[in-house]
C-alpha cells in the first residue's frame, strides 16, 4: 500500500477547528483558516505575533509563565485542565475556548501545535439545558410542598380549630379544660409555624452571589432561623479563588443537603463546614438525626442526593454519604480546584 501524498496546507483548511503552531518563544509560525474564523484576524496579521495576542488582556502577563512551564517538560494535553479557558476576538469580544497541545520538534526548533475549538454554542445550549433542568426540579419540588401543604399543614390547621372548638364549648362550665385545649392549640400554631417557615426555606429563589463562604453561611444562618434547629457553621478564612460553576454547584447542594435534613432526618442539631485543603475544597453537611440505609433502593419521591450527586459530578467532584439507621447522616463532598485562577 502506497502512502497518499498528503498536502499539508489542504490539511490544515480542511480541519473543522482551529490550528495554530507556536514556538517556544510564544510567536505563532502557522494557521489555518478556521483561526481566522474563530478570532477575526487575517493570517497576516497573527504570523510572528504572539499567541497572547488571542487571549484576554488580563490573563496575557500570566500566561507567558505558564507557556515557558509548559516547554519546560512538554507534553501532549488539554490546556488549562479544570480552567475556564478564555479567547479574545479581535473586536474585544471574550468567548469560551477549549484548547489541546501537543508539542513537535521542526528543524531543530521546539514548536507546540494548539487546536483551538470555540465552545460558545455548546455552554450556551448547556445553560440553557441546565435551566430546563432547574425549572423541571422546581416544578417538582412544588408539586410536593404542595402535596405537604395540603396533606400536613392543612391537616394541622384543622386540628387546630377542632382544639379551639373544644375550648370554646368549655369555656364556661370547665375554665380549666379549655385554658389547657387553648395551650394545646397554641403549641400546635406554633409547628405550624414552623412548618411554614421551613416551607418557604425551601421555596425561595436561590441567586449565588459569587463569594461560596459568606454564601453558605448565611444559608446555614437561614435554615437555623425558619427549621429552629440548631444549626453550626465552619467556614475556612481562605477559600482562594472559587470558580463560579463550582460555587455555584456547592452552594445548591448545601441548599439541598440542609432541605433533605428539614424533610426527613428529625434532626436537633446540623453541622455546615467548607474548607480549602491545597487544591480540593471540601463541603460537610452532618447532622444528629435518624439517618438511614445509603445502599437501600429509594424510590422516585427521594430526589435530593440524586440531585446533589447530578450537580457534584457536573463540578468534577466526588460525593460520600455517611449513614445508618439511628446513627446520623454526613454528606462530604470534594471538588479540585486550579492552583492558580490564571
Amino acid at each position: 500500500m502506497t502512502t497518499p501524498n498528503i498536502d499539508l496546507e489542504h490539511l490544515l483548511a480542511s480541519a473543522p477547528d482551529g490550528i495554530l503552531i507556536a514556538d517556544e518563544k510564544g510567536e505563532i509560525v502557522l494557521t489555518n483558516e478556521q483561526v481566522s474564523r474563530i478570532f477575526g484576524y487575517e493570517r497576516e496579521e497573527l504570523i510572528g505575533r504572539p499567541v497572547e495576542l488571542l487571549m484576554p488582556e488580563a490573563r496575557r502577563e500570566a500566561h507567558v509563565l505558564h507557556r515557558e512551564r509548559y516547554f519546560e517538560k512538554p507534553t501532549t494535553r488539554p490546556m488549562g485542565l479544570h480552567l475556564d479557558l478564555v479567547g479574545r476576538r479581535k473586536d474585544g469580544e471574550e468567548f469560551p475556548v477549549e484548547i489541546s497541545l501537543s508539542p513537535f520538534v521542526s528543524d531543530g526548533r521546539r514548536l507546540v501545535t494548539a487546536v483551538i475549538r470555540d465552545v460558545s454554542e455548546r455552554r450556551r445550549l448547556e445553560r440553557e439545558r441546565e435551566r430546563l433542568r432547574t425549572e423541571l426540579e422546581t416544578e417538582r419540588e412544588r408539586h410536593r410542598i404542595g402535596m405537604d401543604l395540603h396533606d400536613g399543614i392543612m391537616q394541622a390547621i384543622y386540628a387546630v380549630g377542632l382544639t379551639l372548638e373544644l375550648a370554646a364549648e368549655d369555656l364556661a362550665a370547665n375554665p380549666e379544660e379549655a385554658r389547657a385545649n387553648m395551650e394545646r392549640a397554641i403549641d400546635q400554631l406554633h409547628g405550624v409555624v414552623r412548618d411554614i417557615r421551613s416551607y418557604i426555606f425551601d421555596l425561595r429563589p436561590r441567586e449565588y452571589t459569587g463569594d461560596l463562604g459568606p454564601a453558605v453561611a448565611n444559608l446555614a444562618a437561614e435554615f437555623r432561623q425558619n427549621s429552629q434547629i440548631e444549626t453550626l457553621v465552619d467556614v475556612g478564612a481562605d477559600l482562594g479563588g472559587v470558580p463560579d460553576e463550582v460555587g455555584v454547584a456547592l452552594y445548591h447542594v448545601t441548599h439541598e443537603a440542609l432541605s433533605n435534613v428539614r424533610r426527613h432526618a428529625r434532626a436537633r442539631s446540623v453541622l455546615v463546614g467548607l474548607e480549602r485543603n491545597g487544591g480540593t475544597l471540601r463541603l460537610r453537611v452532618s447532622d444528629d438525626g435518624r439517618g438511614f440505609d445509603p445502599t437501600a433502593e429509594r424510590g422516585q419521591t427521594h430526589r435530593g442526593l440524586r440531585n446533589i450527586a447530578t450537580r457534584v459530578a457536573a463540578a468534577g467532584g466526588t460525593l460520600e454519604v455517611k449513614s445508618a439507621p439511628g446513627a446520623g447522616t454526613t454528606i462530604i463532598v470534594e471538588v479540585p480546584l486550579p492552583e492558580s485562577p490564571a
